[in-house]
């Protein structure tokens, strides 16, 4: 096991990994009344709330064209998709393994599993506000471009950049604690400094570099290219798949590297 990457580690754990989202998932909305139902109703409130504000009372200071109001909405909730898959991965990731430790003290657990079921937890709420976001469109605009079958394939970069850097957080979190605090301001500065409440022309052109550094900005311009403009992915996807494989190659091994030390600390 010791020499398994991180496609391997998820080939032959594969039923282990399931299981463990599968518990994420259900044990996130344990004792609650809506139960599971809250992670549809969630986001459809996300998507009423953000039209409303948005598209009605910031549409004039935003200078959004006149017409329906529906599709400035689901725009935002386009690009909230993309924040939401990232932030679900890598917020979990600082207390991931101190959640398991249990598990992580026993020899032959595969610690290297936890973070692929907190990313798989986030891919079925992110599934989840997909469809909301296609009923919504339904709704309110009509059927979307086919292109918008192509909304896995443009998040897929998102989600490998989100496990490799869960993989280094919850590999840290063990030693440091406190990171789950920086992790949080992280994750809040990083979605006010995508183009997801704005559109990324409003950026003065001198400062566009640094929003193009921010993993998320490619991914949400992409996104919604495919979701609204029935645009192909194009390069800017390609370039995410390329450096999402190798954070999660370069997350994997810091990781393996980290939880030599996990039982002495747990």
């Amino acid at each position: 096991m010791n020499g398994l990457g991180p496609l391997a580690t998820a080939r032959r754990w594969r039923s282990l990994i399931l299981q463990l989202a599968r518990r994420e998932v259900e044990g996130r909305y344990r004792g609650s009344l809506l139960g599971l139902a809250w992670s549809v109703a969630q986001p459809l409130l996300y998507l009423g709330v953000f039209t409303f504000v948005f598209g009605v009372v910031f549409e004039a200071r935003w200078g959004v064209a006149t017409g329906p109001r529906a599709p400035f909405g689901l725009m935002l909730f386009a690009g909230l998709i993309v924040y939401w898959l990232f932030a679900e991965t890598v917020g979990r990731a600082p207390g991931l393994v101190v959640a398991h430790a249990s598990l992580v003290k026993r020899v032959l657990f595969p610690v290297e599993t936890l973070p692929m079921a907190a990313a798989l937890a986030a891919l079925f709420h992110t599934a989840l506000a997909l469809a909301v976001w296609l009923a919504g469109h339904l709704a309110f605009v009509g059927l979307p471009p086919w292109t918008a079958v192509l909304a896995p394939i443009v998040l897929a970069p998102t989600a490998l950049v989100a496990l490799g850097v869960a993989y280094i957080v919850a590999g840290v979190g063990v030693y440091a604690r406190d990171i789950g605090q920086l992790v949080t301001v992280g994750l809040t500065v990083l979605m006010f400094l995508s183009p997801i409440f704005y559109p990324l022309d409003a950026v003065p052109a001198a400062y566009r570099p640094f929003f193009f550094a921010n993993p998320l900005t490619a991914a949400v311009e992409e996104t919604r290219a495919v979701l609204l403009d029935g645009r192909l992915p194009g390069l800017p996807t390609l370039i995410g798949l390329v450096v999402g494989c190798l954070a999660v190659i370069v997350g994997f091994a810091i990781f393996r590297r980290l939880r030599r030390g996990f039982a002495d600390v747990l």
